[in-house]
Formats: C-alpha cells, sequence, structure tokens
C-alpha cells in the first residue's frame, strides 16, 4: 500500500471504531480525518529516534493512549506503544477490509 492509497481510504472527519475489550472495559480506536494526516506524522516524528516510514499513525486507542498505524508493507492495521513504538496488537491483516467493516 502506498501513502496515497492510505490517504484516499481515511476517513474525511474522526471516525471511531469499537475494539475488543480489554479487561473487560470497552475500548475504541480513533481515526484521525484525512486532513490532519501529516501533522500527525510530524507530531510523532523525532530525529533522535526515528519513526518508521512505512509505520504511518492513524489514529489513537482510547484504553492506554497508543498509536494506531497501519503497515505499508503488509496493509495491517497495528496498535503500537506511544512511548517505546513497540508493535503491541495487530487489530486487523488488511486496513481496506477492517474499513469496509466497520462502515
Amino acid at each position: 500500500m502506498t501513502k496515497e492509497q492510505l490517504l484516499a481510504l481515511l476517513p474525511t472527519s474522526e471516525m471511531e471504531i469499537q475494539l475488543k475489550d480489554a479487561k473487560g472495559l470497552p475500548r475504541f480506536a480513533f481515526l484521525n480525518e484525512r486532513d490532519r494526516f501529516d501533522e500527525v506524522q510530524g507530531e510523532v516524528f523525532d530525529e533522535e529516534e526515528p519513526w518508521p516510514n512505512h509505520l504511518p499513525v492513524i489514529g489513537y486507542e482510547d484504553f492506554l493512549g497508543d498509536l494506531v498505524c497501519v503497515n505499508l508493507k503488509t496493509n495491517e492495521v497495528l496498535i503500537v506503544d506511544h512511548e517505546t513504538g513497540e508493535h503491541l496488537e495487530t487489530i486487523a491483516a488488511s486496513f481496506e477490509e477492517w474499513l469496509q467493516s466497520e462502515r
């Protein structure tokens, strides 16, 4: 998936998607609107600890505030630790299918 393909799929306004519960509590992913894409990437980018180019941030998970990303190499939707950048969870195998199932 290219950045342009990803941008075309992002919502035009913030979108809330329910995720599997964590410890019995409901949690949600919030996808940022398309117009904020570059702004959000700039917030994550750090010259001392660069963020991988193939892992753009598309939103956040509300339970712990971790980042929702799409792996452009595999098309997987991931939750990534907001402090360490460590992959915590795979939400879906395909970004397109995940979005279609939620609309």
